[in-house]
């Protein structure tokens, strides 16, 4: 799901065509095993510069309930509770509306025991890898202490794909002439 929906899902807005399209029952959530959610958390989502923070929201299928990946805090914080707790909100009401012979309504939201970050900056990193990383069981297996490295990796992946089609080469002055 695009990190956008994040900020409506916070807002506890679920009436967006947007929203209800990914959740439409032709995409067949319900047969997945997982639907992540990254999430931009703001301390005001109505303020565009305001504090924010990077986690992951889970539907875990599979397993029937709620998980939470956040890389600074636990559920025992009751921002990241208040917050997951407005996101399993809307999320039941999609959930009601799209999939009504699949009930979500007995989940339980979780803390998922994830590796927690070192520094101030590095939620956005850390969300990234545990949305492509977590497969609904097995933690992610990468060590805090490398971020520098796992960083330069993502953006040598991202310049380099088969599907970056922009002139990456020319732009970061790569080729000698």
């Amino acid at each position: 799901m695009p990190l956008r929906f994040s900020i409506k899902l916070q807002q506890g807005i679920h009436n967006v065509n947007e929203i209800n399209k990914k959740f439409d029952y032709k995409n067949r959530l319900d047969k997945k095993d997982l639907v992540m959610l990254p999430v931009l958390e703001c301390a005001d989502v109505t303020d565009k510069d305001g504090g924010r923070h990077y986690w992951v929201f889970s539907v875990n299928l599979r397993d029937g309930r709620f998980e939470v990946l956040d890389s600074n805090r636990t559920l025992d914080n009751i921002e990241l509770m208040n917050t997951a707790s407005t996101i399993v909100g809307v999320v039941r009401q999609l959930w009601r509306k799209h999939y009504p012979k699949f009930s979500i309504e007995h989940f339980q939201i979780i803390d998922i025991d994830i590796l927690k970050q070192l520094g101030n900056n590095e939620c956005g990193l850390f969300a990234l890898l545990n949305a492509t990383e977590w497969n609904g069981s097995q933690l992610p297996n990468y060590d805090p202490k490398e971020v520098l490295n796992i960083r330069k990796k993502l953006a040598y992946d991202w310049v380099t794909s088969v599907h970056n089609t922009a002139p990456w080469r020319k732009l970061l002055r790569y080729d000698k002439e």
